[in-house]
């Protein structure tokens, strides 16, 4: 059994949670409110969960051991037995009249004793279920920041009736206050504005920030990615960059080195704003070099001969440099005249 199910909670329950729950249903499923075996049953095993839930000592145990080890106990590893410390052995009736000061369903209702009469008013201001949705943001609005609308519409009792038989819907439109460098899965809470039920304040609604694809970057924490994709000969030979950014702006980024598909490059300071309000990510350049799909054989003959160039020290005077070009123009294998005449 799982106490907190029983009651209707999860394990973050406050005292004062497992309270509300134990006096709403223990009057519901009172047998002289409702005689059947189904009601019986509940109303047992109710009183056996606030029971436990209302002992810190037993509820410490079931936290960490479940209903069985608090029961029958499970090995220590040292030979031992952890837990096996309870037996639910009193009648639900007593539990409740334990509570209530009563065995009587009804005096109950009229007549709370005052340690629980602040806990009767919280009853009646009870809150319904939180709903929660997402709401796409483009990576522009991530980075910036701005001030979203979203149209929310939730279904509210009737305005001509109050005993909710009848129910229509109501559109509001919420704003979403997005804070500069917003990250994806933020929670955006809006107290009250929930379905609204009988018997209960609406709940809670929560905005949940998903962030839209982008045709350029993707977001990895506070850093942006960025794909170049150059063609072979700009990785060779250099080139210059030109990224835009989230902001409009344009930045200009020199190549000056040969690079390879996976290389990348740093921009510091041109990622995401930082949550701390303390800068910026940076920017990661990936690249990604393209290679043609066939060349000429005259655009071969150049491609080899160019490696027969002068290098990094070419001879020292302007003929002699003349010289070199036209040997490894003239290469007997390589050269780019090959083959070609004049």
């Amino acid at each position: 059994m799982d106490y907190y199910d029983e009651l209707g909670l999860t394990a973050s329950a406050t005292d004062l949670d497992i309270k509300k729950a134990y006096r709403k249903l223990a009057l519901m499923y009172h047998p002289d409110k409702d005689p059947t075996e189904d009601a019986a049953l509940i109303f047992k095993r109710v009183a056996e969960a606030y029971d436990v839930l209302s002992d810190a000592k037993l509820k410490a145990t079931f936290d960490v051991l479940g209903e069985e080890g608090l029961k029958r106990g499970v090995p220590d590893g040292k030979g031992g037995v952890r837990g096996g410390i309870y037996a639910f052995e009193v009648s639900p009736i007593s539990v409740f009249e334990t509570f209530f000061g009563t065995s009587n369903p009804y005096a109950a209702l009229m007549d709370i004793s005052a340690a629980f009469g602040a806990l009767a008013e919280d009853d009646r201001a009870e809150l319904g279920k939180q709903r929660t949705y997402d709401v796409g943001l483009t990576l522009e609005e991530l980075h910036a920041g701005c001030q979203k609308t979203v149209r929310h519409v939730r279904r509210i009792q009737a305005r001509s009736r109050d005993d909710g038989g009848d129910v229509e819907e109501e559109e509001r439109a919420l704003t979403l206050a997005v804070p500069p460098g917003c990250e994806n899965g933020r929670r955006f809470v809006f107290e009250g504005e929930g379905n609204q039920r009988p018997g209960m304040e609406p709940g809670p609604v929560v905005y949940v920030a998903a962030a839209l694809k982008h045709p350029i970057f993707t977001r990895t924490g506070d850093h942006l990615v960025y794909a170049a994709k150059i063609p072979l000969i700009d990785s060779l030979c250099g080139a210059t960059l030109r990224i835009p950014t989230l902001d409009g702006r344009h930045l200009s980024l020199p190549v000056t080195e040969i690079v390879n598909t996976g290389d990348r490059k740093i921009v510091k300071g041109e990622g995401m704003p930082r949550a701390d309000g303390q800068g910026k990510g940076d920017l990661v350049i990936v690249f990604d070099v393209l290679f043609p799909r066939t060349l000429t054989p005259a655009q071969k003959a150049l491609m080899r001969a160019s490696f027969f160039f002068p290098g990094k020290n070419p001879p020292a005077t302007a003929h002699a440099a003349q010289v070199a070009f036209l040997n490894a123009a003239n290469h007997g294998t390589h050269g780019w005249t090959l083959g070609y005449s004049k």
